[in-house]
């Protein structure tokens, strides 16, 4: 701390990798001269501001189900793209196929042919009682995938099984959590009321910790209506309305005080009439602690992502800087601080190769100025722009009393159809 209790400006050197390096400075003056006021971790990210990114495509199909490719046609189309990982994820209702040693060997054989890229050999559930109209990535651990995913595809990918029994015995299985994520997959796609969504995931988060979260840009994005949301909702600028709507389930979610994570864009490829390879349009950018599965899991579990379609951004980094802390806060870390500490918001990015002579928007989201969620800010970036900082000025509390979120999407405004967008995850500050 400098001698008149000033937070020291990050070094310049100090930096964030996403398709390259991209140096992230402090954008803020100088805090006031005076004592800054106590501030501390209720949930920290080691590795966030130093981690690698990876590239990753969380949920895509095989022969062993309803895709069109092998698993070396896939795993190699996805490689082109960029993918540094991805998440092969079966359906075991369309083929008993899927989850089986050969499946398994298949994926195992593609891990050997590209040693660079995280292969996960997953699964699509379809959780009951939904006769199948709902469905979940489960992704595990590889050294367990194998061994659980076939009796759990027995025991639970079925009409007559119990969703809280089938995460019950997943969890206790597993064991330790950081071996494995559930996403709830294209959750409004086929709804009938926006509540199904809220009540659904809180049951399942209250049986079972392994939920993290909703795949809030659902695949099919090449279908005749994008993401394939033909009945009650339809997606908004290609994402799912949970996560486009402000003030909507994810918000409520947040405002209530409960860490789920939704940015998350997946190719869910089948074939080129209803999707987009892996990562060539949709891409998640896991911050991990090291490129490896546990370190992928573990970063998806702690909401240590981002996500775009385009590809539209680099990277793209949002910031909370907080008095009394050496370092700013990032999205999926929660910090206690005074209900009366000034804080700054930043935002920097460097735009994809499709993107640099465009202008873009950015949209500050959360429940700290009025304690109800509202879109906060926007503010669009000239083509030299890359950073900006929002003070919010005062913070009240949300739904829950004692806390406050923001979260940031980024976005290009496309004429002639659906806009281009990146979403991040939020950051939470709980107020003394």
């Amino acid at each position: 701390m400098s001698p008149c209790g000033k937070i020291p400006p990050l070094p310049h050197s100090f930096r964030r990798t996403a398709c390259g390096t991209v140096a992230f400075a402090l954008l803020l003056p100088l805090a006031a001269c005076s004592a800054p006021p106590p501030a501390e971790y209720v949930t920290q990210i080691p590795w966030a501001l130093v981690g690698p990114t990876i590239v990753m495509d969380s949920h895509s199909h095989t022969r062993y189900s309803d895709g069109a490719l092998t698993v070396q046609e896939i795993a190699e189309k996805a490689a082109l793209n960029g993918c540094q990982a991805l998440a092969i994820t079966d359906h075991s209702d369309l083929s008993e196929r899927a989850a089986t040693p050969a499946y398994f060997a298949d994926i195992a054989a593609m891990r050997r042919a590209l040693p660079e890229m995280l292969i996960f050999g997953g699964l699509e559930w379809n959780i009951p009682p939904y006769h199948g109209r709902e469905h979940v990535t489960v992704l595990l651990d590889p050294a367990l995938e194998a061994k659980l995913l076939p009796e759990f595809k027995q025991r639970y990918d079925r009409d007559d099984a119990d969703a809280g029994t089938a995460l019950g015995w997943l969890a206790q299985q597993i064991g330790d959590p950081h071996r494995a994520v559930l996403f709830y997959n294209h959750p409004s796609r086929k709804d009938d009321s926006v509540e199904e969504n809220l009540t659904d995931m809180r049951r399942w988060r209250a049986v079972n910790p392994l939920f993290v979260g909703f795949e809030g840009g659902p695949g099919h994005q090449r279908a005749a209506a994008p993401g394939s949301y033909e009945r009650k909702f339809t997606t908004e600028d290609r994402w799912d309305p949970l996560v486009a709507q402000v003030g909507g389930v994810w918000d409520q979610m947040l405002d209530a005080g409960q860490d789920i994570w939704a940015a998350l864009a997946s190719s869910d490829y089948h074939n080129e009439d209803m999707d987009y390879p892996p990562c060539s349009f949709s891409r998640t950018h896991v911050q991990a602690a090291d490129r490896s599965y546990r370190g992928v899991l573990k970063a998806l579990r702690a909401g240590s992502f981002w996500a775009e379609h385009g590809p539209l951004l680099d990277s793209f980094m949002f910031a909370v800087s907080v008095p009394g802390l050496p370092l700013p806060v990032t999205p999926g870390e929660t910090v206690r601080i005074r209900r009366d500490t000034g804080v700054h918001l930043q935002i920097a990015i460097k735009r994809s190769s499709g993107s640099k002579d465009s202008p873009l928007t950015i949209e500050i989201i959360g429940n700290g100025r009025s304690g109800q969620p509202e879109l906060l800010h926007t503010q669009t970036l000239a083509q030299n722009e890359e950073s900006l900082v929002f003070d919010p000025q005062t913070l009240t509390a949300g739904a829950d009393g004692k806390s406050v979120y923001f979260r940031v999407r980024v976005r290009k405004i496309i004429d002639d159809g659906p806009d281009l967008l990146a979403y991040g995850n939020p950051i939470r500050l709980q107020l003394r």
